[in-house]
């Protein structure tokens, strides 16, 4: 249940559009609860979604699993403090990808949620364990990045977390475009995003 609600509420603010991205969620028993591959998130059931292994392999569920399924069951098999995985394709924190861009921490809720700056994982192709072997490093102490031309990766010890933090970095990534526009954005100095990092972020 908690797989459909994260996919609709993703789909309901835009940060998918249609079937892209997906959302995956582990269980005590490591049993893996991930969207489907090509059902648009507006049409999306709870039968929808398909149960799979550790491996990949599909255990229950009519359609086939996410077509990013290695990525996820990669960061699974390498983290167990990670029982949720949101990736989303959202526009303004895709225009960073592209770019090759970090995204600073312009706001304290960056800091707090996510860890820190949102760094950008080398491009590897869709559907690899590649992509999940170059965020990994990335996720150590925070809990999204980027990954280059292809959009965002957020994980949390709870799906709740993984969801909020790729929300974040979506409205990180437009209101430091939006801020570029009126002026300068100013960074919060690296003491301060540790301070916040420490009262905020666990």
């Amino acid at each position: 249940m908690q797989v459909l609600t994260i996919a609709k509420r993703i789909y309901s603010n835009r940060l998918v559009i249609a079937s892209l991205g997906n959302v995956s969620c582990r269980d005590e028993t490591g049993t893996i609860a991930i969207t489907p591959s090509g059902i648009d998130y507006e049409e999306l059931t709870l039968t929808d979604i398909v149960v799979i292994d550790s491996t990949g392999t599909k255990r229950e569920g009519r359609h086939n699993p996410s077509s990013e399924t290695p990525m996820h069951t990669l960061i699974y098999r390498k983290r167990p403090d990670i029982t949720g995985i949101v990736h989303t394709h959202s526009l303004y924190a895709s225009a960073f990808s592209v770019v090759n861009k970090e995204i600073p921490v312009d706001m304290v809720e960056v800091a707090a949620h996510v860890g820190g700056r949102i760094p950008v994982a080398p491009y590897r192709p869709p559907g690899t364990e590649e992509l999940g072997e170059q965020a990994l490093p990335l996720l150590k102490e925070r809990r999204a990045c980027l990954l280059q031309n292809h959009g965002v990766l957020a994980v949390g010890t709870t799906l709740g977390k993984a969801y909020k933090a790729a929300a974040i970095t979506e409205i990180a990534a437009r209101i430091h475009i939006l801020g570029s526009l009126i002026g300068e954005p100013r960074e919060l100095p690296e003491r301060d995003i540790q301070k916040v990092k420490d009262l905020y972020f666990c």
